[in-house]
């Protein structure tokens, strides 16, 4: 990251489709369109295990500490696994195939959204089903968890997300707004908003989590003519900008503020210039020094 000089290179023959770094850096995730994923020693590109997974979860996903994969396959049921490729638990209830996941940040948990329009919330310890989330009319596309993994994220192709408690499963607050099928959705890493985005009707949304109340639309349906392709939208790690990427050759980085306090101290940095007595006056605001006249 300091130099950008490349040190490592993967190769797969399968298509790669997403890659994920296992949180102490050391290990490479890589899912292939093939249904297939591979782990890989991100020092030396060296391949540790090879996962077969279904085509509507061929990402797999690594578990926070990096010890257990979760893979989905055509049987409709959840597979925890070693790094190694080792089978330790089967998650079994879903009607329908898995489509979603995400792991707790303890990585005691692991959630799944599937086909059957429900999600389903596991124990990694002995793979029990701890709750059934049902609300959605149609298939479960994307799962999250909050930073203190107390609520859980779920958007669906009905167009809404939803958030539920984790404790105990009950709905906090449904997110309407788009108006196709939702692709992706994220919490801050501060936990107070939602950012979500939809290929369908190529918005991103913000929303804020207690409330449930839309906050901004990042995008417009004038530019869905021509950024072609998945919209997706992602926070960075300080939860100070949201990457979109909305087709195969842009992608914008935008400033957000996570707090009020954040957005004027930003203002106060970057005002270019005082305000007159009578653009003082307008905002209602104490005319110091009170000179000049002002248009009516």
């Amino acid at each position: 990251m300091a130099t950008g000089h490349e040190t490592a290179q993967f190769r797969s023959h399968r298509g790669l489709i997403q890659i994920q770094f296992g949180r102490d850096g050391k290990s490479l995730l890589c899912a292939s369109m093939n249904g297939t994923a591979q782990l890989w020693d991100a020092a030396t590109g060296t391949e540790l295990a090879a996962i077969n997974t279904s085509s509507n979860l061929p990402q797999a996903i690594l578990s926070p500490d990096g010890n257990l994969i979760l893979s989905a396959r055509e049987d409709n049921a959840g597979h925890l696994l070693t790094t190694g490729g080792a089978e330790l638990r089967v998650l079994v209830g879903h009607q329908d195939r898995i489509t979603a996941a995400a792991f707790s940040p303890d990585g005691q948990l692991v959630a799944t959204g599937s086909l059957d329009h429900t999600a389903r919330i596991w124990s990694t310890t002995d793979g029990a089903n701890v709750r059934t989330l049902v609300g959605h009319t149609g298939a479960v596309t994307v799962v999250a968890l909050s930073p203190d993994g107390q609520l859980l994220l779920t958007g669906s192709r009905d167009g809404t997300i939803r958030i539920w408690s984790v404790a105990g499963g009950l709905e906090r607050a449904v997110l309407r707004g788009h108006s196709g099928a939702v692709d992706s959705a994220q919490f801050s890493p501060n936990g107070l908003y939602v950012v979500t985005a939809s290929s369908k009707d190529r918005t991103v949304r913000l929303w804020a989590t207690q409330s449930g109340r839309q906050i901004a639309v990042l995008g417009s349906h004038d530019e869905a003519t021509i950024l072609l392709g998945f919209t997706r939208a992602a926070f960075s790690s300080d939860g100070t900008r949201v990457a979109i990427v909305s087709g195969e050759k842009d992608v914008r980085i935008l400033r957000v503020f996570q707090t009020s306090r954040d957005l004027i101290d930003f203002a106060r940095r970057t005002v270019p210039r005082e305000l007159t007595a009578c653009e003082r006056r307008s905002f209602f605001l104490p005319e110091d020094p009170a000179i000049g006249t002002c248009p009516g």
